[in-house]
């Protein structure tokens, strides 16, 4: 065997130890996800006792009702000043105002002078000591003063404050009210502009009725300004008393603390022993570094956008729901009602939409239930650099098809030192690159190989694609290898280069075949055969195509990611819809309709001269998509495999169809082409 051989050799060992190392770490990834199963059904609190009231029912008695349907927890967002004034637990009244209501019965001396309430105090007046203390403690966390004064005969007198009474879930131990018109104030200097906005802890009567009803509680905390490490300690302390409290989420795009005192708010959520939650599509500053400190205890949560609920319709809503659950490893959702034209019974409508969607979970295999973050999943830097080899080696055999054949020790040691040094300074960064290289060269390798200049039979171009994308699933193996982490199974870091892993094949792709589709093209050297290359004319007919091509790759890029820049039309969504209920995982577009059957079509006909190259480019997209499909981290390893082989097999059955169809318009071309010439010659 020849040096060169012996050579080839080794690289394809050094891959396939690789893909065993890949294979090692996706098994992890799989484990992980096969074993978080459970998704929290919630809904906010607020909903339900809009419903409540709509139907005339008692709050408690719908929380019964949905929990009966499959409802896991009740969504508490904090409460804000005025939120607290609807809730009937309080009035706010300024000093002024307070000093006016109760002067002709309580007394005035206590509305002067220092520690006495003043005129332009904003007041809370409650008959209930739990909420007077908590809204105390709340205010004085986030840096604010307060009093709390009890209303007695002489006045109001001003209370000595515990540090810790009762529970937030109910009414503490002796909470019976001061003085002998039951009355508390808590008085601030903060104006009540100050305040709006601005947490104020949660009502223990709602919190109450969740536990009652048994279900979870979630709360949803708002940041404020200033925090402190002593004010974090307040505002969480009344959290660790919450009953069945299932996870803790932050309101608006900054978590409190953020970026000094992120350290001090792990401290405090570690005191809670439950996961931090991660809005989908809502990006929050601090929540990765927050993520990190927990060790990725994070659950990801999905809600349609209330705006949603008047375009979906109910159908489209369980879709949107079921598909967040099961393909994007979302483990919390959050429901909100709907209300339909012309639905009177707007109670039994919701019932019903949570039941339904619960069974449609059962039918992804999921179940209803307490939801737990995803395991921690971290590859020790071995196996990455490991891993990595492999892909160096699937670069070097591609440069191998390419003729490069005396530098390519010389290229695999280079690369070798390259990634152990960028694994060794900047891990994050060298595992995107690496991922980044293996969506390049992978797919770029399979269709150089593959694809020759002669035609060859239905059966066997249908033997070339499925070769081709096996020969490109390696490369999407050694991606899953060196990203199978549960950062970025949980969006908390992210694969970056996804545009570039759809533009830089095609663009290698379409210089290699175009130096090619030249004369000679057999002769010389990779660089030759570049340089015979500049120094054609260029023609027209090739302008007009490039641009072409250029307005494909435009659409087709836009077209690519969760968020669409273009979305599909209502007719493809209706499309996407039935083929998710037939198939269980609906395949990507771009394969089973466009990629696969023209690369089959390419395999038909062979690559005979650069006229080809608009049907190599489009039929590469197909591949592409492959490797494309386990970028997506946050899918499941099972949905991405399946998705990819629906894809193949209908693109098979696509292309089959096309190929009888193609040379139908190609004869009837050909044959308008000969009556319009006949006629010119007649003329």
């Amino acid at each position: 065997m020849s040096n060169s051989r012996w050579y080839q050799a080794l690289l394809i060992l050094l891959l396939a130890v690789a893909a065993g190392a890949a294979a090692y770490a996706a098994a992890g990834r799989y484990h992980g996800e096969t074993g978080n199963r459970r998704v929290e059904l919630a809904m906010p609190f607020e909903q339900i006792q809009r419903l409540a009231g709509l139907s005339g029912r008692d709050t408690l008695e719908v929380m019964n009702l949905f929990r009966a349907q499959g409802l896991t927890s009740v969504f508490y967002t904090e409460a804000t000043l005025d939120e607290w004034q609807k809730s009937g637990a309080l009035t706010v009244l300024t000093g002024r105002d307070l000093y006016l209501l109760y002067r002709s019965g309580a007394g005035t001396s206590n509305f002067s002078g220092q520690g006495k309430i003043n005129p332009e105090d904003t007041c809370f007046v409650t008959a209930k000591r739990a909420v007077a203390l908590q809204l105390a403690e709340q205010l004085e966390g986030k840096g604010i003063t307060a009093r709390v004064y009890a209303l007695a005969p002489g006045g109001f007198v001003e209370e000595d404050r515990p540090a810790a009474r009762g529970r937030a879930g109910g009414p503490p131990a002796g909470d019976e009210p001061a003085g002998g018109a039951g009355l508390l104030v808590v008085a601030t200097p903060a104006s009540r502009d100050t305040l709006a906005g601005l947490g104020l802890g949660f009502p223990p009567d709602a919190l109450d009725l969740s536990r009652q009803a048994g279900l979870r509680a979630i709360v949803q905390v708002r940041a404020w300004p200033g925090v402190t490490a002593r004010g974090l300690e307040g505002v969480f302390k009344p959290l660790r008393q919450i009953p069945h409290l299932a996870a803790v989420a932050f309101y608006g795009d900054t978590l409190p603390g953020y970026p000094d005192r992120l350290p001090d708010l792990q401290k405090n959520m570690a005191g809670l022993g439950v996961p931090v939650i991660q809005i989908e599509f809502q990006p929050q500053r601090g929540l990765t570094g927050l993520a990190d400190l927990m060790g990725d205890r994070v659950l990801r949560m999905h809600q349609a956008d209330p705006a949603d609920l008047k375009i979906y319709s109910v159908d489209s809503l369980i879709s949107r729901l079921e598909l967040a659950a099961a393909e994007r490893n979302v483990r919390l959702l959050l429901v909100y009602p709907v209300v339909e034209p012309g639905t009177q019974d707007c109670l039994t409508l919701n019932l019903r939409y949570v039941g339904d969607l619960t069974q449609a979970l059962a039918e992804k295999g999921l179940t209803p239930g307490p939801a737990q973050p995803l395991p921690l999943l971290v590859q020790p830097r071995w196996l990455l650099f490991l891993v990595g080899l492999g892909v160096i080696a699937g670069g070097l055999l591609l440069l191998l098809q390419l003729g490069v054949r005396r530098f390519n020790p010389l290229v695999g040691l280079f690369s070798l030192l390259a990634w152990a040094g960028l694994l060794a300074v900047a891990p994050q960064m060298a595992r995107n690159l690496m991922a980044l290289a293996a969506a390049v060269i992978f797919p770029v390798l399979s269709i150089q190989g593959s694809v020759k200049p002669g035609g060859t039979t239905g059966g066997r171009s249908v033997f070339l694609l499925i070769r081709t994308t096996l020969l490109t699933l390696p490369g999407a193996l050694l991606m899953v290898g060196l990203l199978a982490d549960s950062g970025y199974m949980l969006k908390l870091r992210y694969f970056t280069g996804v545009k570039m892993a759809y533009v830089l094949p095609l663009l290698f792709l379409a210089v290699i075949f175009t130096g090619r589709g030249l004369a000679g093209e057999s002769k010389g050297h990779l660089w030759e055969r570049a340089a015979r290359l500049l120094d054609r004319p260029l023609l027209l007919k090739w302008v007009l195509a490039a641009v072409f091509l250029l307005v494909v790759l435009i659409i087709f890029l836009m077209r690519t990611g969760t968020q669409e820049i273009i979305p599909p039309s209502g007719l493809e969504l209706k499309f996407r819809s039935l083929l998710n209920h037939l198939l269980y995982v609906r395949p990507r577009t771009k394969e089973f309709l466009i990629g696969h059957p023209l690369l089959l079509l390419l395999f038909y006909y062979g690559y005979r001269d650069n006229r080809f190259l608009p049907l190599l480019l489009l039929g590469a997209i197909g591949q592409i998509s492959v490797i494309n499909t386990f970028m997506h981290i946050h899918t499941p390893l099972a949905v991405s495999v399946l998705r990819v082989f629906h894809g193949l097999w209908l693109g098979i059955l696509t292309g089959l169809l096309l190929i009888p169809v193609w040379r139908l318009c190609v004869f009837s071309g050909r044959k308008i082409l000969s009556a319009v010439g006949k006629a010119e010659n007649e003329g």
